[in-house]
């Protein structure tokens, strides 16, 4: 990790912390030693004394690897004003009594949370909370104060008691086994939760009941003193007004136990869930992930081969046309809609649907406390105001059954919004994925039009969703008011008079009904969203799980037995369901991306299989799988490995299993972590390990040797590199069984031949070896060949007997020379060790993965400017408001008009009275309606701003951003904290503020009538605004560690997603699955404190709230004779309603600044990324480039800056039209490669506007990207081109035969335009998706074409028609190709050989073979190429025109000087 305080990419969220920054870098974090990039970490968490007892004694040897996904996220070192201590100041030199005494020490290390030792005392006030508020007060928290999760909450202890519980119902069949399995664990928190609520509830109503009698006792005394009587012993109404304070004393803390349980039973359920699904993830089946349903069949009906399939199909069908019969029955969207389980939608459980489900556990008890509160009002109310009551009451009754009608539209409406939302996430994680691709195409302004398109969508449908709500809420806080005007105008019609005692109590009532039902609504929308994510949650839990169709037979003479086995891949997903009929009647050219991003198929693609396969391999034999591209190599080793579904036959194994996919995928840790995987160090079998792979010369210039990060996806290492990793892995898992795919192809000849040599026949040579190659000249080292052709076995038998015998075999053969076997091979291997161990030794170098910016300080005022512009106009805040204080206005009035009328102040007639008093209470409800429309519309418009504004940003940064920071944490961003701001951050404020208003205006009464009461809220408001400071100083902090912890857990999630192959084959889902939920209790760790500390702040607020309505009520019974009785009876009325108010003001104040926390960090990310150099630089002429011509002036070019460079002074020009080919020498390329950009800035005059194919280059990278939709959208995403310009670069690619017809789509088995590509393109083999990159370059039609190992992963005679290809199809364009098969690039132009990030040699091929001392000459003289064969490729290429006739001068010459780049 970086030591510098002010690297950029560390940049801290807070505007002076650069000003500020301490210059010793030791000040903010410690020294970094030379151990692990694990031991750094467990250095900042371990105690002192640890790692005094360590010392500086070497590294132990590692016994445990952990999943590294963003543990460095964990530690934040930002820099801040508040990362310095700050000093203790003697007390009388400190005004504030609170930050009295020292400064609390860092502690060394993290305790138990002081909850799981409290008494019952400190749990009853949260007092166990006051150590940690202290010091969050008096100096910044740091990772180690925060306490570890209570044991009996944490993740593991919960999982197992639900697991079983769930596991039980399902056996069982029992109906929602999800809910009820979460009900059972968490069984006796929940109901001590709802019998706090019920208790506070009883309290709630028996607290204005009361208050009658303290009326009538005030209004005997003033009565008394009119009329010269006796007035009544002050020692009642004393009395009274302690009765009063005690009982809204135990309805507060009833109110806080109720809160707290129900927000700690939200967050387990979440913990409990995210590690349920996560492990469901891992062995949820191919055919559940596709949308499919396990066929009902009877085992009788089964039969082998086609019958088992037919049967399968119609199956199938039968599923598809029930599912859609159930879907038009049910009300809401279908749950099981055919879209499957990809990757976008299990994160979106994972964040969105978990976090819904946690929300509604906080207040889910009113849900039944609610209506039992209106019943006992009613009773009361009965008692009070006789039969009049129930006008009032059968409004209520009549209101809130429309109101629920109401919410069910929400219920709805929600699950459009959940599939947009999933929609927008999935894309915005395809483009983060490839965002390397997407930069190298200039794509990143048309990939933000389709998201802004899916935004749009989404914002519509948030704001009607939300209006809804509003206009539900503005009715149900209206309710209240207008049940007790009517009780009020049915009582004055049936009496003389209104007494002050029985009204004023009366309107206590009502107002204490307004929270209930003010929140039930709210509750009821939150318990729907929470009811939909469990069903969500429940289907993807209960569905099909993969089982290993092997056998495993440890004394089986065979490592591997097939008998008569048949294998499918599942049906491709149905991408969205809803526009598949309208998708159907489609022809021709597509839709525009807007409207189809997600294409359906009109026909599916039928998917790949396997048939009859029968062969055995032995325990220690070599066996080679060869075929062309599509033949069915991979789907042979993935059958193998348990990937693949087997639909008759048997599969047996003698041993345990590797897997080497062909695409590796790399953990976001250490080289040494990837290379483990899990086992136990064992040093000199992990040396021989590193030797064999080649990988020592990496090891050696690497900066931190094999404790160097490798980033995400390994980004920050060549596809080479990446593979001999995965071949390392896998033989150093030392299994028995090691299934190979491919893992030659992204490697030079002569180290792919030393890999051979001392890898899969040399350590692996007693073990059983499966391999995939392309790589014709290892057959003839293999004891037998499986040779596929589509999806059948064509032959199986040794080297020398299919030469002998088969034809076609000797004609694949004839592309390909006998390999010559030369000693100076592994010369150059240790040759090049020896040059690199020569070097000096480097520096410890800087881990890769950033700290994630966490900013200490409070959210800025200029966060809350900028959410405010975002929304349209700075002047929107102040007309928000205007209408907030009207509507407050309108309500006090309406309160005061009832003292006038009960007291007849104006001597106005019942009906003036009456119709005033209407009027007011409906003008307040039409201004709250309003209040709360404006707050939702300036909020979302705000939220959508912010967002588009982040992801352009996001996208504008430099490459160096997204090697540094995991896709875990800006996927968390984009999902998660958008999502707060979208559907919570607007309730919180509007919440918020009308509490605010209210306890303003009511203070505001009560002052007007009582002037003591000031001298009583003065000293309490300046307690009151004191414990908020100091609440906040360590909630602030503790919630932001929340959201970095929360992103360690994004990460580590969608890291395991991504790589469920490799866990699976290895086996390692156990420790994956641990690893993650430890993760889950260090984000609850600090997200458990966030509930505690606010309660602990509630339970204070109360007392001083209760103190509040002491004070009122002394000064009510001491006025008793001066002030009228009607006003004594309005002003204790509202105080009762004024200590609810208070904690509730508190908890919607944190989340709004919680919210505003999701807003700065969306809006870091939308101002304070670095960005790239501008997009425009220069004016160019409409027809440029017309050459192709490129200049290299002393380039010199590195990953990131600080890193060493990759490029180092390259001088060369490209003519117009020239094949220019790369060939490194180094045994591992580092990145001096030219088609892997990774430097640090890029040219982006490239990128005019609007963009042109010829303008921007075409990029063929090493490793295909393809986007979730169609071969259409994949090869022209933005509809430039016509369907039969896409079809021919298809038939040129080679991906369709040459006999093939556009409108052809009768044989499913092949691709066309409509064919569907999944997440990532993986319902393609490698080689078709090399083959769909090159059809994707050869329609963009640019002048400049970089390929990077474009034939790769094809077999040769695919390679063959490909050179053809891009020799005809960039006939006149400018080629630059990195190739590792010298015998494909013999016949180019010229060939760059780089050497350490300089040219080598450069010249043309004949040139360089005459070279007998040359490195080309000695490349060939090592893979058998002749002069012969250089001169023949030469002559079989078209190759550029003499360029310098042509073109005129090479250097120097004006006219050519505006075509360079």
């Amino acid at each position: 990790m970086p030591n510098d305080p002010v690297d950029k990419e560390t940049k801290p969220a807070d505007p002076l912390a650069e000003a500020n920054a301490p210059t010793n870098p030791e000040e903010v974090a410690p020294k970094v030693s030379d151990n692990d990039t694990e031991d750094e970490i467990r250095h900042q968490l371990e105690p002192i004394q640890t790692r005094q007892e360590r010392g500086d004694t070497k590294r132990q040897e590692m016994t445990r690897t952990q999943s590294q996904a963003t543990d460095f996220s964990t530690l934040t070192r930002t820099t801040s004003r508040a990362s310095v201590p700050p000093k203790s100041k003697p007390w009388y030199k400190q005004p504030n009594p609170l930050r009295w005494g020292s400064i609390p020490p860092v502690p060394t290390e993290r305790q138990v949370s002081r909850e799981y030792n409290a008494g019952f005392l400190s749990r009853l006030t949260f007092q166990w909370m006051a150590p940690l508020m202290n010091v969050g007060y008096k100096r910044q928290l740091e990772p180690n104060d925060i306490w570890t999760v209570n044991p009996d909450r944490s993740a593991e202890k919960l999982t197992a008691r639900f697991q079983e519980s769930f596991d039980r119902r399902v056996e069982k069949k029992e109906k929602n086994p999800l809910l009820w399995a979460l009900h059972e664990t968490f069984f006796l928190e929940f109901w001590i939760g709802g019998f706090c609520q019920f208790c506070s509830s009883i309290f709630q109503v028996m607290s204005p009941f009361t208050l009658r009698y303290l009326i009538q006792f005030s209004q005997d005394a003033y009565v008394a003193s009119q009329r010269g009587e006796p007035a009544p012993h002050i020692g009642a109404g004393v009395g009274l007004v302690i009765g009063v304070t005690v009982m809204q004393l135990l309805q507060s803390m009833g109110v806080n136990h109720f809160i707290y349980r129900g927000m700690m039973i939200g967050g387990q359920v979440r913990g409990v869930l995210i590690g349920t699904i996560f492990e469901k993830s891992m062995i949820i089946s191919g055919r559940a992930r596709a949308g499919g349903e396990k066929a009902k069949k009877n085992p009788s009906e089964e039969s082998l081969g086609e019958k088992c399939e037919d049967q399968e199909k119609k199956d199938e069908k039968k599923d598809e046309k029930k599912n859609k019969k159930k879907a038009k029955k049910a009300k809401g969207p279908p749950l099981n809609d055919g879209t499957g389980w990809n990757n976008g939608k299990i994160v979106n459980l994972m964040s969105v649907d978990t976090y819904r489900v946690d929300q509604a556990s906080a207040l889910f008890h009113m849900i039944w406390t609610a209506p039992i509160t209106c019943i006992i009002t009613l009773v009361v109310l009965l008692i009070n105001l006789t039969y009049s009551a129930l006008a009032g009451f059968a409004l209520l009754v009549i209101g809130v059954p429309v109101l629920t009608r109401a919410i069910r539209s929400l219920f709805r409406r929600r699950g459009v919004i959940n599939k947009i939302t999933d929609e927008r996430v999935g894309l915005t994680q395809e483009i983060l994925s490839s965002v390397r691709f997407v930069k190298y195409f200039g794509w990143e302004s048309a990939f933000l039009e389709r998201l802004t398109e899916i935004r749009n969508r989404e914002i519509h449908a948030i704001q009607i969703l939300l209006a809804i709500r509003n206009a539900i809420n503005a009715v149900s806080m209206s309710l209240p008011i207008y049940a007790s005007m009517l009780s009020f105008i049915v009582y004055s019609r049936t009496h003389p008079n209104l007494p002050p005692a029985q009204v004023f109590s009366s309107l206590a009532l009502f107002n204490g009904l307004r929270m209930p039902l003010n929140l039930l609504p709210l509750v009821i929308g939150q318990v729907v969203d929470a009811w939909q994510s469990i069903q969500r949650c429940e289907q993807f839990l209960l569905s099909e799980e993969q089982e290993d169709e092997a056998v495993i037979k440890p004394d089986l003479d065979m490592a591997v037995q097939v008998n008569d086995a048949s294998f499918t891949w599942e049906r491709t997903t149905t991408q969205d369901p809803d526009k598949a009929k309208a998708n159907a009647t489609k022809k021709g050219k597509t839709a525009p991306p807007s409207s189809d991003d997600t294409s359906t198929l009109v026909e599916e693609r039928e998917p790949f299989k396997l048939h009859g396969l029968n062969f055995e391999v032995g325990r220690n034999e070599l066996i080679a799988v060869i075929g062309g591209v599509g033949s069915g190599k991979t789907s042979l080793l993935s059958a193998l490995a348990g990937d693949m579904r087997k639909t008759s036959g048997e599969v047996v194994l003698g041993a345990n299993r590797a897997f080497c996919p062909q695409y590796a995928w790399i953990q976001n840790a250490t080289l040494r972590q990837n290379i483990l995987f899990g086992k136990d160090m064992d040093r000199r079998w992990y040396n021989e390990v590193i030797k064999a792979c080649a990988l020592q010369p990496d090891l050696d210039m690497l900066p931190n040797g094999d404790a160097t990060e490798i980033g995400e996806r390994g980004i920050t290492i060549s596809g080479g590199q990446k593979q001999r990793l995965n071949i390392a892995r896998a033989i150093y898992y030392d299994a028995d069984i090691v299934i190979m795919d491919d893992p030659l192809s992204a490697v030079d000849a002569h180290v792919g031949r030393h890999i051979f040599d001392n890898a899969i026949a040399g350590l692996l040579k007693d073990k059983c070896r499966i391999l995939a190659t392309h790589q014709l000249w290892v057959l003839n080292r293999c004891d037998r060949i499986i040779w596929m052709e589509g999806g059948k076995i064509q032959a199986v038998d040794t080297f020398a007997n299919l030469m002998a015998n088969n034809p076609d075999f000797q004609k694949v053969m004839e592309t390909t020379a006998v390999e010559e076997k030369t000693e100076d091979e592994e010369a150059v291997i240790e040759e090049k060790t020896a040059e690199t161990k020569d070097k000096k030794k480097k520096k410890r170098a800087p881990g890769l993965m950033q700290a994630e910016e966490r900013a200490v300080a409070s959210v800025p005022w200029s966060v809350y400017g900028d959410y405010v512009r975002a929304a349209g106009s700075i002047l929107l805040a102040p007309l928000v408001f205007l209408t907030l204080i009207t509507s407050q206005g309108a309500n006090i009035a309406t309160s005061l008009w009832l003292s006038y009328w009960t007291s007849d102040k104006f001597g106005l007639s019942s009906g003036v009275y009456i119709g005033i008093y209407a009027a007011l209470g409906t003008l307040q409800a039409v201004l709250m309606f309003a209040f709360s429309i404006e707050l939702t519309i300036f909020g979302t418009t705000a939220s959508k701003s912010l967002l588009r504004n982040a992801v352009f940003h996001t996208l504008r940064a430099p490459m160096s951003f997204f090697d540094t920071t995991p896709l875990g944490r800006i996927t968390n961003r984009f999902s998660r904290d958008v999502d707060v701001m979208d559907n919570n951050l607007t309730d919180a404020m509007r919440m918020y503020f009308l509490t605010l208003a209210t306890i303003i205006s009511v203070f505001a009464l009560i002052i007007a009538f009582f002037y003591y009461f000031v001298i009583a809220l003065v000293p309490l408001a300046i307690i009151f605004i004191l414990a908020a400071s100091y609440y906040r100083s360590s909630a602030r902090e503790v919630k932001r560690f929340e959201s970095v912890l929360r992103s360690v857990v994004f990460a580590k999630f969608g890291e395991g997603l991504s790589g469920v192959a490799s866990i699976r084959a290895y086996g390692l889902k156990d420790k994956f699955v641990t690893e993650l939920r430890q993760s889950i209790d260090e984000m609850n760790a600090a997200y458990y404190l966030t509930f505690s500390n606010q309660r602990w702040l509630s339970m204070r607020l109360d007392t001083i709230g209760n103190l509040l309505v002491f004070t009122t009520g002394i000064l009510v019974v001491t006025a008793r004779f001066s002030v009228n009785p009607s006003i004594g009876g309005l002003v204790l009325s509202y105080i009762l309603s004024i200590v609810q108010m208070l904690q509730f003001t508190v908890r919607q104040l944190a989340e709004v600044e919680n919210g505003m926390n999701a807003v700065e960090r969306l809006q870091y990310y939308g101002n304070q990324l670095e960005q790239e150099a501008p997009e425009h630089t220069v004016e160019v002429r409409p027809s440029w480039p017309e050459k192709g011509e490129i200049v290299f002036d002393n380039v010199e070019m590195r990953y990131r800056a600080n890193l060493p460079l990759v490029l180092k002074g390259m001088n060369m020009h490209v003519m117009g039209g020239e094949r220019v080919v790369f060939h490194h020498v180094d045994a591992l390329p580092t990145g001096g490669a030219l088609g892997r950009p990774h430097h640090h800035r890029r040219p982006r005059h490239l990128h005019p506007r609007p963009p042109r194919p010829a303008l921007a280059p075409g990029h063929h990278p090493q490793d295909p990207t393809l986007f979730r939709g169609t071969v259409r959208g994949n090869i022209d995403p933005f509809n430039e081109h016509t369907d039969l310009e896409l079809w021919s670069a298809l038939r040129q690619a080679d991906l369709v035969p040459h006999d093939a017809q556009l409108e052809d789509k009768k044989d499913s088995s092949r691709i066309n335009l409509d064919s569907v590509v999944e997440e990532d393109g993986l319902n393609f083999s490698l080689g078709q998706r090399q083959l769909m990159a090159l059809a994707r370059a050869l329609v963009r039609g640019a002048r400049i074409i970089v390929c990077d190992e474009a034939t790769s992963s094809v077999d040769m005679e695919t390679d063959d028609k490909i050179q053809g290809t891009i020799a005809n199809g960039f006939r006149g364009c400018t080629l630059l190709c990195i190739a590792h098969r010298l015998r494909t690039i013999i016949g180019y132009d010229r060939i760059c050989v780089m050497d350490a990030g300089c040219i080598a040699e450069l010249d043309t091929p004949l040139n360089l073979w005459k070279n007998e001392d040359g490195i080309f000459r000695s490349m060939c003289d090592r893979s058998g190429i002749r002069f012969e064969d250089i001169a023949g490729a030469k002559n079989d290429l078209p190759t550029a025109v003499a360029l310098e006739d042509q073109e005129g001068p090479r250097e120097g010459s004006s006219e050519n000087k505006d075509d360079e780049l």
